[in-house]
């Protein structure tokens, strides 16, 4: 169970529980497996649950400290930095899932805060055969690593219950669109695109920046999350110099994001998206990655540092995470951008 990470806990992180560990009498098991009473002894019970993300880890004693550190090792914990000194900006961001949005924008999210809208949030899908046997614990264990996530970053969340295509009858034979197929999402389940459109409607309201699934890939939630945020441009409800549009991950390490942006349409002119870079220092990268070890129950961990290592790539010799903007967007996701380049090179 030793985790891959070089990072060991600071003074000022403040520890947060994984949510997957279960208390059974004396027996301690993660992810449905025994764990070592030496990691974790069924005493520590009072420890474990203190680890809410509340406190810094400097403020405990030291054995208390010792035991922390060790599950942070492990992978039984993750640190969320400390409260960032500046405001959350006014940012949405809208999530397919559970996980979509830290996995494409952990560093923007670490860095700028804002809320995290999880569109079809009902969801039992998990590649661990301990879950799948028990639908309803993995459906609430998938919730609660989104929490933790979110708490990492300093995000706020709100989740709105549809249904995930998995467990939906009209996609059981594979709920993946080709780009030539976009449209099959909407016609297919009108009522349930309407249902997103009016419930993403009272959320893009106040005038926040919006940013919107490209849905590289063609996961038919993406798409449906895409086409109600246009549907929201076309009706004059979210105006698209509020909006711009993030690389699904990890869909965009196997997929071409580029040729998305280049097909898709906003409104009834070309639509003209250009790439914005959003750099981040090292303390965000690592933010983000301890803001991925959570997502235990779907998301491997080759994934996620795939992930990472294309962030490199993109912001080379930095790091950096990249959206699609409109012509009417480019000042307000410009700007953003350059508050995070920054921040980056006076980290270092």
């Amino acid at each position: 169970m030793v985790r891959r990470t070089s990072h060991a806990l600071a003074a000022d992180d403040r520890p947060i529980r994984l949510p997957h560990t279960e208390f059974d009498g004396g027996e301690v098991r993660f992810l449905g497996e025994p764990v070592d009473p030496e990691l974790v002894p069924a005493s520590a019970a009072p420890l474990w649950h203190a680890c809410d993300g509340t406190r810094p880890y400097r403020s405990w004693p030291p054995l208390e400290r010792e035991l922390i550190a060790g599950w942070h090792a492990a992978g039984l914990v993750v640190a969320a930095p400390p409260p960032r000194s500046s405001p959350s900006r006014a940012l949405i961001c809208l999530s397919p899932h559970p996980d979509d949005a830290q996995l494409a924008l952990g560093g923007l999210l670490s860095r700028f805060g804002g809320r995290v809208v999880d569109v079809f949030s009902q969801e039992t899908w998990t590649r661990r055969p301990y879950y799948r046997s028990r639908p309803a614990l993995a459906s609430r264990l998938l919730l609660e690593e989104e929490r933790v996530a979110c708490g990492v970053l300093g995000a706020e969340l709100t989740v709105l219950g549809q249904v995930d295509a998995a467990d939906r009858s009209a996609w059981r034979e594979g709920y993946f669109l080709e780009p030539h197929d976009m449209d099959a999402a909407r016609a297919t389940e009108p009522e349930l695109f309407e249902r997103v459109t009016a419930d993403l409607a009272v959320e893009v309201e106040g005038g926040p920046l919006v940013l919107v699934p490209l849905a590289v890939g063609g996961h038919v939630d993406h798409v449906l999350t895409r086409q109600a945020a246009l549907e929201l441009i076309s009706r004059k409800v979210l105006e698209p110099e509020r909006v711009a549009f993030y690389e699904d991950m990890p869909y965009s390490l196997f997929a071409d994001a580029e040729a998305e942006a280049g097909r898709l349409a906003v409104g009834p002119g070309p639509t003209g998206l250009v790439p914005v870079l959003v750099p981040a220092s090292e303390a965000a990268v690592r933010t983000k990655q301890e803001a991925l070890w959570p997502y235990r129950l779907q998301v491997l961990e080759a994934v996620t540092r795939r992930i990472v290592r294309h962030g490199r790539q993109l912001g080379a010799p930095g790091w950096a995470e990249r959206l699609w903007v409109l012509p009417e967007s480019a000042d307000a996701f410009g700007e953003l951008a350059s508050a995070a380049a920054d921040e980056a090179a006076a980290a270092g």
